[in-house]
């Protein structure tokens, strides 16, 4: 079965996202329910939809009902888990289209006893998507420009970038991570 697999995180969520050719008409499902459903706030609809919108939009590529989008999310809350869900259904349509365009190094142009056939392989196997040492050199690429305006779209709204603000830690003796108690002069 083909599938397209992407990761994404964001404060303490992590999600894992799945697309897969369409079946069901381009459902979106979180943890086995649909998204409409998991997801009350309009705000997290808009933010997990933007990629798809966008590529849509801005490229005229039909992927809004083109996959169907299976989702598992844990950790963290709504919002949270809405901004992993939105890198990583952007992580999986960057390995679409990577697949898509040709910007795969393919098996014939490697040895098979490289460390990179090998994983390249096993990538395959369980479907966990491919690390950029498997894109071909940029040169090569040149020639295949729909992949790079794929790309750069996605990179000039942020839909690529891991949003890596966090809670700060309490810490002992302060009721807060940066409040302090009322000092006394006295």
């Amino acid at each position: 079965m083909e599938q397209y697999y992407g990761t994404g995180r964001r404060k303490t969520s992590t999600a894992r996202v799945y697309l897969r050719p369409n079946k069901n008409g381009g459902k979106i499902t979180v943890n086995k329910i649909a998204f409409e459903e998991y997801f009350e706030r309009d705000s997290s609809k808009l933010i997990i939809k933007q990629p798809l919108e966008v590529i849509e939009k801005e490229l005229k590529i039909p992927v809004v009902g083109k996959f169907d989008i299976i989702v598992n999310v844990s950790g963290g809350g709504k919002s949270g888990q809405a901004g992993a869900v939105r890198l990583g259904i952007s992580r999986a349509l960057y390995q679409w289209a990577a697949v898509e365009y040709g910007a795969i190094v393919s098996y014939d142009e490697l040895e098979p006893s490289s460390q990179t056939a090998k994983l390249l392989a096993k990538m395959e196997k369980y479907g966990t998507g491919f690390g950029v040492h498997l894109l071909k050199w940029e040169d090569e690429l040149q020639a295949n420009e729909e992949f790079i305006k794929f790309r750069s779209t996605l990179r000039k709204y942020g839909f690529l970038t891991r949003d890596s603000r966090k809670v700060e830690r309490k810490k002992y003796g302060q009721p807060g991570a940066r409040k302090r108690f009322q000092f006394s002069k006295r």
